[in-house]
């Protein structure tokens, strides 16, 4: 069956800001049920990412499930929020203060149990404030080990309910603990944790020059590519562009190697349309990965696989061109 299972995060569309204009640059701030009826009404997306801040009441969580039924959007993955606040600054799940990370695994807690109240397929975990900005700053064998330390006691209170951790090299902190897929598949090592896998965002795996293939199926060869964030950006930063873009042939090998490993996911729509439309934009970026399936179906897993071994570049992108443009 054709792929199609694709989502959207959908916080990043009610308003988005930069630091030159933190309130955004949009008229009107929508709500995520707004977001959610929005997006729905264009019939590209079936799923939903959502963040849980710590901060939702139950008259909220009501609604949300009430639009989410409504506009039959399942929940996918729902991200944590250890980052947004100033006591999170020096970390959260690997703070070398004692009771800011008991603050950070107890938000997680709260995160696992919102999301299975949302029937949320797993939690993903983009730990954006542990990392360092300094030489000498930091203890990294402690660090790493409350890290370790909290990822295990969440796992076990996850009973089983997936963790995924989102790597990315940098942003906030200069430098983030949590900077690779390797990174990521080192962690679920060293805790032991079947259920601790990982979110590949393939703008971070592309602006850490880290190569989005390889990432991709280094976790899949794992057994711990859990769920997928796509956009795009020109290679030097997090652009969270709307996907297609920017760049073709790795986002055609991507919907190849999604086929060849049999991913099971989704796939999310993770931009920042600070300018445009956002529901447009999450449209596009759907549209735009229907095409590339389609690209990768016309030419088959199978003729890809022996371009690749018989290790002609040229007859390769002949044939990626001609799939893309038709013949000459």
């Amino acid at each position: 069956m054709p792929f199609d299972r694709y989502a959207f995060i959908a916080g990043a569309l009610c308003q988005t800001g930069d630091r030159y204009l933190r309130a955004g640059y949009k008229e009107k701030t929508l709500t995520v049920p707004e977001v959610l009826r929005a997006v729905a009404a264009r019939g590209v997306a079936s799923g939903v990412e959502i963040h849980h801040r710590g901060n939702e009441d139950a008259a909220y969580l009501d609604e949300l499930r009430r639009t989410l039924a409504d506009t039959g959007l399942r929940t996918t993955f729902v991200n944590t929020w250890t980052y947004g606040e100033p006591r999170w600054r020096f970390g959260s799940l690997s703070a070398a203060d004692a009771e800011t990370r008991r603050a950070a695994v107890a938000r997680c807690k709260a995160t696992l149990d919102y999301a299975r109240a949302l029937g949320a397929m797993g939690v993903s975990l983009w730990l954006g404030q542990d990392g360092f900005d300094y030489a000498f700053q930091t203890d990294y064998q402690a660090q790493w080990q409350h890290l370790v330390d909290s990822l295990k006691e969440l796992c076990d209170y996850a009973d089983g309910l997936p963790l995924a951790l989102e790597p990315k090299p940098r942003e906030p902190r200069n430098r983030s603990l949590i900077d690779s897929v390797q990174t990521a598949l080192l962690l679920r090592l060293e805790c032991g944790r079947d259920n601790l896998g990982v979110t590949l965002d393939t703008g971070h795996a592309i602006a850490g020059g880290q190569g989005l293939g390889p990432s991709i199926a280094l976790a899949a060869r794992h057994g711990a590519l859990y769920n997928l964030h796509t956009n795009d950006n020109y290679g030097s930063w997090d652009d969270d562009m709307i996907v297609g873009s920017v760049r073709l042939n790795e986002a055609l090998e991507t919907f190849y190697l999604l086929e060849k490993y049999g991913y099971a996911g989704y796939i999310s729509v993770d931009i920042f349309p600070y300018r445009e439309d956002a529901v447009a934009a999450v449209e596009e970026s759907i549209l735009c990965m229907r095409d590339y399936r389609r690209v990768v179906e016309k030419l088959g897993v199978a003729r890809i696989d022996r371009l690749i071994a018989a290790e002609d570049m040229p007859a390769t992108l002949r044939a990626v061109r001609e799939a893309v443009f038709g013949r000459a």
